[in-house]
Protein backbone atom coordinates (compact mmCIF):
# COMPACT_ATOMS: atom_id res chain seq x y z
CA UNK A 1 0.00 0.00 0.00
CA UNK A 2 2.87 2.34 0.71
CA UNK A 3 4.59 1.40 -2.52
CA UNK A 4 7.73 -0.24 -1.09
CA UNK A 5 9.31 -2.25 -3.90
CA UNK A 6 11.69 -5.22 -4.01
CA UNK A 7 14.69 -2.89 -4.11
CA UNK A 8 13.95 -1.63 -0.60
CA UNK A 9 17.09 -0.36 1.05
CA UNK A 10 18.62 -1.38 4.36
CA UNK A 11 17.30 1.63 6.26
CA UNK A 12 13.74 0.89 5.19
CA UNK A 13 14.16 -2.73 6.25
CA UNK A 14 14.93 -1.40 9.70
CA UNK A 15 11.71 0.61 9.62
CA UNK A 16 9.76 -2.44 8.44
CA UNK A 17 11.09 -4.44 11.36
CA UNK A 18 9.37 -1.89 13.61
CA UNK A 19 5.96 -2.45 12.02
CA UNK A 20 4.79 -3.99 15.28
CA UNK A 21 6.50 -2.39 18.23
CA UNK A 22 8.05 -5.05 20.51
CA UNK A 23 6.30 -3.51 23.49
CA UNK A 24 2.91 -4.46 22.08
CA UNK A 25 3.93 -8.10 22.25
CA UNK A 26 6.00 -7.86 25.41
CA UNK A 27 3.85 -5.56 27.56
CA UNK A 28 1.92 -7.19 30.37
CA UNK A 29 -1.03 -4.85 29.75
CA UNK A 30 -2.28 -3.81 26.30
CA UNK A 31 -5.08 -1.28 25.90
CA UNK A 32 -6.92 -0.62 22.64
CA UNK A 33 -8.74 2.70 22.39
CA UNK A 34 -9.61 2.65 18.67
CA UNK A 35 -12.70 0.56 18.15
CA UNK A 36 -14.39 -1.20 21.08
CA UNK A 37 -12.40 -0.45 24.22
CA UNK A 38 -10.55 -3.46 25.54
CA UNK A 39 -7.65 -4.17 27.87
CA UNK A 40 -5.65 -7.38 27.92
CA UNK A 41 -3.53 -8.59 30.81
CA UNK A 42 -1.23 -11.06 29.14
CA UNK A 43 -3.86 -12.94 27.11
CA UNK A 44 -6.88 -12.36 29.34
CA UNK A 45 -9.47 -9.63 28.92
CA UNK A 46 -9.64 -7.27 31.89
CA UNK A 47 -13.10 -6.45 33.25
CA UNK A 48 -16.48 -8.07 32.83
CA UNK A 49 -20.00 -6.73 32.80
CA UNK A 50 -21.42 -5.33 36.01
CA UNK A 51 -22.09 -1.88 37.41
CA UNK A 52 -18.97 -1.66 39.56
CA UNK A 53 -16.71 -2.98 36.86
CA UNK A 54 -18.17 -0.61 34.28
CA UNK A 55 -17.41 2.35 36.54
CA UNK A 56 -13.92 1.00 37.17
CA UNK A 57 -13.35 0.68 33.42
CA UNK A 58 -14.64 4.22 32.98
CA UNK A 59 -11.95 5.43 35.37
CA UNK A 60 -9.34 3.34 33.57
CA UNK A 61 -10.24 4.91 30.22
CA UNK A 62 -9.79 8.37 31.67
CA UNK A 63 -6.51 7.43 33.35
CA UNK A 64 -5.14 6.00 30.10
CA UNK A 65 -5.91 9.28 28.37
CA UNK A 66 -4.19 11.20 31.17
CA UNK A 67 -1.29 9.03 32.39
CA UNK A 68 0.68 10.52 35.25
CA UNK A 69 -1.62 13.52 35.60
CA UNK A 70 -3.25 14.02 39.02
CA UNK A 71 -7.02 13.80 38.65
CA UNK A 72 -9.08 15.46 41.37
CA UNK A 73 -12.09 13.96 43.08
CA UNK A 74 -14.24 16.71 41.56
CA UNK A 75 -13.03 15.85 38.06
CA UNK A 76 -13.83 12.17 38.57
CA UNK A 77 -17.25 13.01 40.01
CA UNK A 78 -18.08 15.05 36.92
CA UNK A 79 -16.86 12.16 34.80
CA UNK A 80 -18.94 9.33 36.22
CA UNK A 81 -21.26 10.55 38.97
CA UNK A 82 -22.46 14.03 37.96
CA UNK A 83 -25.98 13.60 39.40
CA UNK A 84 -24.97 12.20 42.79
CA UNK A 85 -24.33 14.17 45.95
CA UNK A 86 -20.67 14.77 46.67
CA UNK A 87 -20.69 12.43 49.65
CA UNK A 88 -22.30 9.59 47.74
CA UNK A 89 -20.16 10.19 44.64
CA UNK A 90 -16.96 10.19 46.70
CA UNK A 91 -17.92 6.86 48.25
CA UNK A 92 -18.70 5.45 44.82
CA UNK A 93 -15.30 6.57 43.53
CA UNK A 94 -13.54 4.77 46.37
CA UNK A 95 -15.50 1.59 45.56
CA UNK A 96 -14.69 1.89 41.84
CA UNK A 97 -11.00 2.51 42.62
CA UNK A 98 -10.89 -0.60 44.78
CA UNK A 99 -12.54 -2.58 41.98
CA UNK A 100 -10.08 -1.17 39.43
CA UNK A 101 -7.07 -2.15 41.54
CA UNK A 102 -8.42 -5.70 41.87
CA UNK A 103 -9.21 -5.92 38.17
CA UNK A 104 -5.69 -4.92 37.18
CA UNK A 105 -3.89 -6.83 39.94
CA UNK A 106 -6.11 -9.65 41.22
CA UNK A 107 -3.25 -11.10 43.27
CA UNK A 108 -2.51 -7.83 45.08
CA UNK A 109 -2.28 -8.66 48.82
CA UNK A 110 -4.67 -6.77 51.12
CA UNK A 111 -3.20 -3.53 52.40
CA UNK A 112 -0.61 -3.30 49.61
CA UNK A 113 -0.47 -0.29 47.30
CA UNK A 114 -1.39 -0.69 43.66
CA UNK A 115 1.43 -0.62 41.12
CA UNK A 116 -0.58 1.71 38.88
CA UNK A 117 -3.31 3.60 40.76
CA UNK A 118 -1.91 6.05 43.30
CA UNK A 119 -3.66 8.39 45.69
CA UNK A 120 -2.32 11.77 46.80
CA UNK A 121 -3.90 12.92 50.01
CA UNK A 122 -7.67 12.71 49.98
CA UNK A 123 -8.42 14.58 46.78
CA UNK A 124 -6.21 13.37 43.92
CA UNK A 125 -5.58 10.14 42.04
CA UNK A 126 -3.08 9.46 39.30
CA UNK A 127 -2.30 6.51 37.05
CA UNK A 128 1.31 5.48 36.38
CA UNK A 129 1.38 3.06 33.46
CA UNK A 130 5.13 2.48 33.29
CA UNK A 131 6.82 -0.04 31.04
CA UNK A 132 4.23 -2.72 31.68
CA UNK A 133 1.62 -0.93 29.57
CA UNK A 134 1.17 -0.47 25.82
CA UNK A 135 -1.71 1.41 24.18
CA UNK A 136 -2.55 1.90 20.53
CA UNK A 137 -3.11 5.61 21.22
CA UNK A 138 0.46 6.01 22.48
CA UNK A 139 1.70 3.97 19.52
CA UNK A 140 0.03 6.34 17.06
CA UNK A 141 1.75 9.31 18.67
CA UNK A 142 5.09 7.46 18.60
CA UNK A 143 4.70 6.63 14.92
CA UNK A 144 3.71 10.19 14.05
CA UNK A 145 6.74 11.58 15.90
CA UNK A 146 8.97 9.14 14.00
CA UNK A 147 7.37 10.25 10.74
CA UNK A 148 7.93 13.94 11.45
CA UNK A 149 11.54 13.32 12.49
CA UNK A 150 12.22 11.42 9.25
CA UNK A 151 10.40 14.13 7.31
CA UNK A 152 12.57 16.87 8.80
CA UNK A 153 15.69 14.87 7.98
CA UNK A 154 14.63 14.58 4.34
CA UNK A 155 14.18 10.81 4.55
CA UNK A 156 10.98 10.68 2.52
CA UNK A 157 10.84 6.90 2.20
CA UNK A 158 11.02 6.33 5.94
CA UNK A 159 8.60 9.23 6.53
CA UNK A 160 6.10 7.65 4.15
CA UNK A 161 6.41 4.37 6.01
CA UNK A 162 5.63 5.90 9.41
CA UNK A 163 2.90 8.22 8.15
CA UNK A 164 1.35 5.21 6.46
CA UNK A 165 1.40 3.30 9.74
CA UNK A 166 -0.44 6.18 11.44
CA UNK A 167 -3.21 6.11 8.82
CA UNK A 168 -3.50 2.33 9.15
CA UNK A 169 -5.05 2.73 12.59
CA UNK A 170 -8.85 3.32 12.64
CA UNK A 171 -8.48 6.65 14.41
CA UNK A 172 -12.04 7.67 13.51
CA UNK A 173 -13.25 4.82 15.75
CA UNK A 174 -11.75 6.33 18.89
CA UNK A 175 -13.70 4.87 21.84
CA UNK A 176 -16.35 3.62 19.48
CA UNK A 177 -19.84 3.77 20.95
CA UNK A 178 -18.92 5.76 24.06
CA UNK A 179 -21.77 8.26 23.75
CA UNK A 180 -21.86 9.13 27.44
CA UNK A 181 -18.26 10.37 27.31
CA UNK A 182 -18.67 12.25 24.04
CA UNK A 183 -18.19 15.82 25.36
CA UNK A 184 -15.08 14.91 27.33
CA UNK A 185 -13.68 12.79 24.55
CA UNK A 186 -14.04 15.53 21.93
CA UNK A 187 -10.58 17.12 22.43
CA UNK A 188 -8.87 13.73 22.35
CA UNK A 189 -10.84 12.62 19.29
CA UNK A 190 -9.92 15.87 17.54
CA UNK A 191 -6.26 15.27 18.33
CA UNK A 192 -6.19 11.83 16.71
CA UNK A 193 -8.25 12.94 13.73
CA UNK A 194 -5.76 15.77 13.23
CA UNK A 195 -2.83 13.33 13.30
CA UNK A 196 -4.66 11.24 10.70
CA UNK A 197 -5.32 14.21 8.40
CA UNK A 198 -1.81 15.60 8.75
CA UNK A 199 -0.36 12.19 7.90
CA UNK A 200 -2.54 11.92 4.79
CA UNK A 201 -1.50 15.39 3.64
CA UNK A 202 2.19 14.56 4.01
CA UNK A 203 1.73 11.21 2.24
CA UNK A 204 0.06 12.95 -0.71
CA UNK A 205 2.82 15.53 -0.97
CA UNK A 206 5.73 13.13 -0.43
CA UNK A 207 4.50 10.55 -2.92
CA UNK A 208 3.78 13.32 -5.43
CA UNK A 209 7.29 14.70 -5.01
CA UNK A 210 8.71 11.18 -5.43
CA UNK A 211 6.75 10.71 -8.67
CA UNK A 212 4.73 7.85 -7.17
CA UNK A 213 1.39 8.65 -8.75
CA UNK A 214 -0.47 5.52 -7.69
CA UNK A 215 0.34 5.98 -4.01
CA UNK A 216 -0.30 9.72 -4.23
CA UNK A 217 -3.78 9.16 -5.66
CA UNK A 218 -4.56 6.44 -3.13
CA UNK A 219 -4.01 8.80 -0.22
CA UNK A 220 -5.74 11.66 -2.04
CA UNK A 221 -8.90 9.57 -2.40
CA UNK A 222 -8.61 8.49 1.23
CA UNK A 223 -8.35 12.13 2.24
CA UNK A 224 -11.59 12.90 0.39
CA UNK A 225 -13.38 10.27 2.48
CA UNK A 226 -12.24 12.20 5.57
CA UNK A 227 -12.72 15.69 4.14
CA UNK A 228 -14.66 15.81 0.84
CA UNK A 229 -13.55 19.41 0.29
CA UNK A 230 -9.82 19.01 0.85
CA UNK A 231 -8.18 21.28 -1.69
CA UNK A 232 -4.90 19.37 -1.97
CA UNK A 233 -6.57 16.00 -2.58
CA UNK A 234 -9.03 17.39 -5.12
CA UNK A 235 -6.28 19.23 -6.99
CA UNK A 236 -3.98 16.19 -7.11
CA UNK A 237 -6.75 13.98 -8.49
CA UNK A 238 -7.82 16.55 -11.07
CA UNK A 239 -4.23 17.16 -12.15
CA UNK A 240 -3.67 13.44 -12.61
CA UNK A 241 -6.77 13.07 -14.78
CA UNK A 242 -5.89 16.06 -16.90
CA UNK A 243 -2.23 15.10 -17.34
CA UNK A 244 -2.63 11.37 -17.84
CA UNK A 245 -5.71 11.34 -20.03
CA UNK A 246 -9.35 10.53 -19.48
CA UNK A 247 -12.44 11.60 -21.31
CA UNK A 248 -13.51 15.21 -21.68
CA UNK A 249 -16.61 14.33 -19.71
CA UNK A 250 -14.47 13.11 -16.79
CA UNK A 251 -12.44 16.30 -16.81
CA UNK A 252 -15.60 18.39 -16.86
CA UNK A 253 -16.93 16.51 -13.84
CA UNK A 254 -13.67 17.11 -12.00
CA UNK A 255 -13.84 20.78 -12.85
CA UNK A 256 -17.40 20.96 -11.53
CA UNK A 257 -16.28 19.22 -8.35
CA UNK A 258 -13.44 21.67 -7.80
CA UNK A 259 -15.74 24.62 -8.42
CA UNK A 260 -18.20 23.25 -5.86
CA UNK A 261 -15.35 23.15 -3.33
CA UNK A 262 -14.61 26.81 -3.98
CA UNK A 263 -18.30 27.76 -3.75
CA UNK A 264 -18.69 25.91 -0.44
CA UNK A 265 -15.47 27.08 1.18
CA UNK A 266 -15.18 30.48 -0.46
CA UNK A 267 -12.65 31.75 -2.96
CA UNK A 268 -10.07 32.91 -0.44
CA UNK A 269 -6.61 32.29 -1.88
CA UNK A 270 -7.61 29.25 -3.93
CA UNK A 271 -6.17 30.65 -7.17
CA UNK A 272 -4.44 27.33 -7.94
CA UNK A 273 -7.75 25.49 -7.80
CA UNK A 274 -9.47 28.05 -10.03
CA UNK A 275 -6.59 27.91 -12.51
CA UNK A 276 -6.85 24.14 -12.59
CA UNK A 277 -10.60 24.41 -13.26
CA UNK A 278 -9.94 26.72 -16.18
CA UNK A 279 -7.30 24.35 -17.53
CA UNK A 280 -9.72 21.43 -17.27
CA UNK A 281 -12.35 23.37 -19.19
CA UNK A 282 -9.88 24.32 -21.93
CA UNK A 283 -8.58 20.78 -22.37
CA UNK A 284 -12.07 19.30 -22.22
CA UNK A 285 -13.32 21.69 -24.90
CA UNK A 286 -10.34 20.98 -27.15
CA UNK A 287 -10.56 17.20 -26.81
CA UNK A 288 -11.75 15.44 -29.99
CA UNK A 289 -15.31 14.25 -29.99
CA UNK A 290 -15.60 10.47 -29.61
CA UNK A 291 -16.57 8.64 -32.77
CA UNK A 292 -20.17 7.58 -32.85
CA UNK A 293 -20.87 4.01 -33.91
CA UNK A 294 -22.37 3.62 -37.36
Amino acid sequence: MIGLDTSIDAETRVASSELIHPREQEASYRAYLFGPFRVLHDQEVVGQRGHRREKALLLLKWFLLNPGRPCSIDELIDLGWPQATREKATGSIHVAMHCLRRMLEPDLPPGHDSSFVHRSGNTFYRFEAGQEWWTDADEVVRLFDRARASDRQGDSRRACFYYGRVTAYPLHRFFEGEEALEPRLAPYRTRYETLHSQSLVRLIRLHRDRGELEECLEYAYRMLTVNPYNELAATVIAEAHITHGGSAHARQRLCTFLQSCVRRLGNGNRTDVLALCERAVREASSAPEPRRPN
